[in-house]
Parts: structure tokens; sequence; C-alpha cells
């Protein structure tokens, strides 16, 4: 079996991947490993590589490395003879906990010879950042509100203080510096309008490294799970993320669960979208399910 590892070139776990991974995936099966040097760069290699009708393409990084592999393997066309994987070696490994994604070599190998499962995935139709019609697929979770102001605070941070340290400081900045913002949501089922300090549209059960907004998801029943939370007191909304980073739900008026596999947004102000803490445009957006569109390396 041919293996293509699109790997995070600036992950901390690189050489922990190249001493302990790498040679039990190889002993098994013809592997080439890719190392992206520049933002983006993952897009362009996992298109080649799918291109090149690799059977499998392993995303070795985080959320945000595995959104840019899935959108090569589209890009190339060929999501329907390609299997996807993931190895955890990002700093929030959102969608690898819950598909049970592992860094033990042995076991990437016994998923790997189980074969992928077929799994949906997201599509975002939006506005770019120059106002013009774009589509961008997404595996994990597309947000707007605190998500999207939290990527706006990383590229203000320092680079010397890490990846960690600016995902930490610019959240902090975030809690206290963002405003919710009006939307307007449309299902088939469900309306609501008002101001948001997040809105969540999740294939995957948690984003931000490890808050469970969407505890019940699962990745092949062809639905999204619709997370909200409305104009909170900054204070309330704070104590109840201590719960939802338990995997709990939140029963509270301001908080809205739902389940969907389409949904119209608008705002009538310039509201951001990123996708596994990508950032990727503005509202208006209709965001839709493309049920089982991908094979995917998954327990």
């Amino acid at each position: 079996m041919t293996i293509a590892i699109i790997l995070n070139g600036i992950s901390r776990k690189k050489k922990f991947f190249y001493q302990t991974i790498l040679p039990v995936l190889a002993s098994k099966h013809a592997v080439e490993v890719r190392e992206t040097k520049y933002a983006g760069h993952a897009r362009e290699l996992a298109a080649q590589a799918a291109q090149n009708k690799t059977e499998v393409i392993l995303s070795a990084g985080g959320d945000g490395t595995l959104h840019q592999v899935l959108n090569g393997v589209f890009d190339a066309g060929t999501e329907t003879q390609t299997t996807l994987g993931v190895i955890p070696l990002g700093s929030g490994n959102d969608f690898a906990g819950a598909v049970g994604a592992t860094t033990n070599g042995k076991d990437i190998l016994e998923i790997i010879a189980r074969g992928g499962k077929p799994t949906d995935v997201g599509l975002i139709l939006c506005k770019d950042f120059a106002a013009q019609d774009m589509t961008r697929y997404f595996i994990n979770v597309c947000s707007m509100g605190m998500g999207p102001a939290t990527i706006k605070q990383m590229e203000k941070a320092p680079a010397w203080v890490g990846v960690n340290g600016r995902y930490l400081t610019s959240i902090l900045k975030t809690f206290f510096t963002h405003k919710p913002e009006q939307v307007e949501l449309k299902t088939s089922t469900w309306n609501w309008q008002g101001k948001a300090r997040v809105l969540a549209i999740a294939n995957g059960k948690s984003f931000g490294n490890k808050i469970y907004l969407a505890p019940d998801a699962k990745q092949d029943d062809g639905l999204f799970n619709l997370f909200v939370a409305a104009d909170l007191p900054l204070l309330k909304f704070l104590r109840y993320l201590q719960t939802i980073k338990k995997s709990r739900k939140v029963t509270d008026a301001g908080i809205y669960y739902a389940e969907t596999n389409q949904i119209e947004i608008s705002a009538p102000e310039r509201v951001a979208i990123e996708a596994e803490g990508e950032a990727v445009g503005f509202l208006p957006a209709t965001i839709s399910i493309k049920p089982l569109a991908v094979s995917f390396l998954r327990q």
C-alpha cells in the first residue's frame, strides 16, 4: 500500500514522529513523507499526492493541517478514491480525538489494515476576503464569533511565545474584548436570530482544544450538530465553558443545540468564519453536509 504523510514542518513533535512512528509504518508500507514549508503548503502537497493516486494520505499535525489536506484532496477531485487519516501531532487534535486517532505506530498499522470508513464532510459557500464567492470543505467544526476572533488575535501575537503561548494569550484577549455579533440562522426546522458569542456547526465533537460543544456528534449520520451561545454575561459563559469542556451539555435559555443537514447564515455586519482553526471568509454563508463523502481511518 502506498502512503503519503503530510507532516506539519513546524510541529514540536516532529522528532518523535521520525524516530518512533515513521519506522513502524515504513516497515509494512511504502511511505513518503512530505513536510510543509509554508502556510497553505499542506493543501498543495495533499493535492499532488492525490493526483499521483496515493492510496492513503495521512495528515501529521493538528486540525489546521488536516483541514488543508482535506481541501487538497478535494482540489484534486480524488476524494472518492483516496483514504484519509490523521496522526495527532498538533496542539489541539480535536478531530483526531473524535475518531480515536493515535500516535502509536502499531495501532496506526492496525487502523490502516481495517481500512477507511465513509465519513461526512461539511461544505461552506461564503464570501472570501475580497468579497468573492468561495468554496471550502471541513471535517470537524466551522464557527463564527469567538473562534475567528481568536485566530485574528493569534495573527497579532509574537512568534517567540510559541504556538501554545500564542493560543493561550489570544483566547484570553478574545474572552475580554470580543463582542457578541448579530446573526440570523435558517434551517429546515429551526430559525434563530440574535447576538451570539459562539456559533458552531459541528461534524466532530469538540474544537478549540477539547471544548465539547457537540458531545453527541457522529461522523456518519448525515447531520451537523449546531451550538449557539447567545449574548450571555461573560462570567456566566466562562462558568458554562467548564461544563462544556467536561463533554456535558448546558441547560440555559441562552444556549441552543440543534441538528441539521444545511444552514443558511447571514449578518448585517462583517462576520468572519473559521474552520478547523483556519480563517475562511465572511457571511453570508450556506453550510451543508456532504454525507459519507470521504473514506477516513477511524475507530
